[in-house]
């Protein structure tokens, strides 16, 4: 994996635009505060006034400005100074290009060549304190943050931030409530609301969370963040929006129970994570955008030629009971095994095995050339979560230990082990955001994949630590026993792609064609079709994509869905959006090597026809395409060539969906 990053000066009539504002001035000429990007579609403009600190974006179309934020308050407070206010315009930078050139082990594409213009503003407050902000904006989007210089050590508190997002108040938005602080909780679980219009409170105090996606204006928008260190909290967005303005909020005081402050400990000089602005004319821009990834720190790791993403079964999900047996597990390495699949999942309670151990299970697996995951809760005195609580589990707190950490790595790794799936994160405070980095770290020395649950949203750290090959953050398949969730399942689906998965991999844990329900009446039977669970595999992106059907329903399936399934990839050269919008469909295509991957979902209760171009292909291909059969839990397959120039048409049934390889003719 290499990565390359350089900076150099834009040439001819951008720097002469831009100005040095370091150079002395007539008092008539004011200084140039905007930032536009190359091809000058998009402008990022700092306000310095007597209203205080603030920005705008303005889209541009020859030159023609159209708001796209509005004016939007920027600064942060420190426990000695207030930074927000009282600041004065000191100097800026040139613009220079940012061109950064990066591969990923997983996402939504493999190799990233991204441009941006960038320029940093220095302020300083009435006594000189010093208050840097860095500006990139590219062709899709805008990102800044916040540095503060000083002498090195120099250790400070940061309890505060005025950075908010001006919308259009008459657009729509598309967004999860930030959880109320419970055993389980905030762990980004809640419900997505499906476009309420712009300023619509949150339901509780807790706010919004993070990415909120709006449309308005011909403008489609999404606030996220990027770049989150140990050095800092993660953010979410205040209840109330008047007039469309998201304020940033900070982690809610009571998470973490007393463990950890609200406010940051930073070491000077700092920088802080990246707010980031997706702007598209169109829905595709979202979906396909990489800017999160483009401003994150590049790998760490050197080589991550080890780091194999792929299919996972799972048995928990199916049968609860069966981590505590062996006998229960080895369907589902052999499932695996069949399927092409280079992983099993090993969730909760499989330290008590009986009939075996970890052990014998991962010797097993190994004759079948499969890999496990093992499932670990976080641990630690700020988890209250009950399950394989001390002393029922000695294992509990192995993760948040770092000597003990560093032992059971190193044990599990030895078995052969490939992956670790930890669980019950639940904070945004600088305390649990340094966990997150330091168990990546730990993992990767010990050449161990990481999957988080009940965790934060991903914020590019997939390109840091290449080991990160998935995060939960969503409301997923293992939810079907809220009935709620259930009825509307299809809907939350087609508003993920243009949300959550947008901004990184997700463990959402897809693929039901089994009547869980029949058994365990605590569970809610999914009234998507087979056809649009079977979809979900490659509509949603993860690194490690844990299949939660039974392994005795998959096995069962038609002969061309064992075939599609058999070694089902979960990277991708290439992403595009071919048609859709969040909460009523999304069709996407997505490249492996030389074969396409087109699934569909359906996100509303009734039936629809539409009209699929294949102008992605590079000329006639085999198509295997499965769809909606006669019922819901039935499917429909033909297989046919494809040109580029075709279209074709798809009936999908109410809540239904449709998946399908296309392979390059010889």
């Amino acid at each position: 994996m290499t990565d390359r990053f350089s900076l150099r000066p834009l040439l001819g009539a951008l720097i002469l635009s831009a100005g040095v504002a370091t150079v002395m001035r007539a008092a008539s000429a004011p200084p140039d505060l905007t930032v536009t990007n190359e091809d000058a579609t998009l402008r990022f403009t700092l306000l310095v006034d007597d209203d205080g600190f603030a920005y705008r974006v303005d889209h541009l179309d020859h030159g023609k400005p159209t708001p796209v934020l509005g004016r939007s308050p920027l600064g942060i407070t420190r426990t000695d100074i207030d930074l927000n206010d009282g600041l004065a315009f000191v100097s800026a930078t040139p613009a220079s290009v940012v061109e950064d050139d990066y591969t990923l082990v997983s996402g939504k594409q493999h190799h990233v060549h991204s441009r941006g213009v960038e320029r940093t503003f220095t302020l300083n407050n009435a006594i000189g304190i010093r208050l840097d902000l860095t500006v990139r904006v590219y062709r899709d989007g805008v990102a800044f943050r916040y540095g503060l210089p000083g002498h090195a050590s120099m250790l400070v508190q940061i309890s505060g931030e005025a950075t908010g997002f001006k919308l259009p108040a008459h657009g729509r938005i598309w967004a999860q409530p930030y959880s109320k602080v419970g055993i389980w909780a905030p762990g980004y679980e809640a419900d997505y609301v499906n476009g309420v219009p712009t300023g619509t409170p949150a339901p509780a105090e807790e706010g919004w969370a993070l990415p909120l996606l709006s449309h308005a204006g011909g403008f489609w928008v999404l606030i996220t963040e990027s770049g989150l260190e140990p050095n800092y909290f993660g953010v979410h967005l205040n209840q109330h929006a008047d007039d469309g303005l998201y304020r940033v909020r900070l982690p809610e005081e009571p998470e973490t129970f007393g463990v950890a402050p609200q406010a940051a400990s930073v070491t000077l000089p700092w920088v802080s994570p990246w707010r980031v602005i997706v702007v598209a004319r169109q829905p595709a821009g979202i979906v396909e955008s990489t800017l999160v990834t483009d401003v994150a720190r590049p790998n760490e790791l050197g080589d991550t030629s080890w780091v194999k993403p792929g299919m996972a079964s799972w048995s928990w999900w199916s049968d609860m009971s069966s981590p505590y047996d062996y006998n229960k597990l080895v369907p589902f390495v052999d499932v695996a095994a069949k399927l092409g699949w280079p992983y099993s999942l090993i969730d909760l309670g499989w330290p008590h095995m009986q009939n075996g151990d970890v052990a014998k299970l991962a010797a097993y697996a190994k004759t079948k050339g499969v890999g496990l995951i093992l499932w670990y809760n976080s641990g630690g005195k700020h988890n209250l979560s009950p399950e394989d609580k001390a002393p029922l589990d000695p294992l509990r707190d192995l993760i948040s230990d770092p000597r003990l950490r560093e032992a059971e790595f190193a044990r599990i790794a030895a078995l052969g082990v490939k992956g670790i799936k930890v669980d019950f994160m639940q904070s945004d405070k600088q305390f649990v955001i340094a966990q997150y980095h330091d168990i990546l770290r730990d993992a990767a020395r010990h050449r161990l994949m990481v999957d988080f649950h009940g965790c934060t949203i991903p914020r590019g750290w997939e390109r840091t630590y290449p080991n990160l090959v998935s995060m939960e953050a969503v409301r997923g398949a293992e939810q079907y026993w809220d009935k709620t969730f259930a009825e509307n399942a299809q809907m939350f689906n087609t508003i993920y792609v243009f949300t959550r998965n947008a901004i990184g991999p997700m463990d959402y844990t897809p693929t039901i064609f089994t009547d869980v329900a029949a058994t365990n009446p605590q569970i809610q039977p999914h009234l998507t079709t087979n056809a649009h669970e079977l979809a979900l595999l490659v509509v949603f992106e993860s690194g490690v994509q844990h299949v939660v059907d039974a392994a005795s329903s998959l096995v069962t399936q038609p002969d061309f869905v064992l075939d599609y399934l058999h070694g089902l990839p979960t990277t991708w050269d290439e992403t595009r959006l071919i048609a859709g919008a969040p909460g009523e469909l999304a069709v996407l295509a997505r490249r492996h090597g030389d074969t396409w991957y087109l699934s569909g979902i359906n996100g509303e209760k009734t039936a629809r026809t539409i009209e699929v171009p294949l102008a992605f292909l590079g000329g006639p291909a085999t198509v295997s395409l499965i769809s909606d059969g006669a019922t819901p839990h039935a499917f429909a397959h033909r297989a046919f060539t494809a040109q580029p120039g075709d279209t074709v048409e798809l009936h999908l049934a109410a809540r239904g969906g449709f998946a399908a390889r296309l392979v390059p003719n010889p």
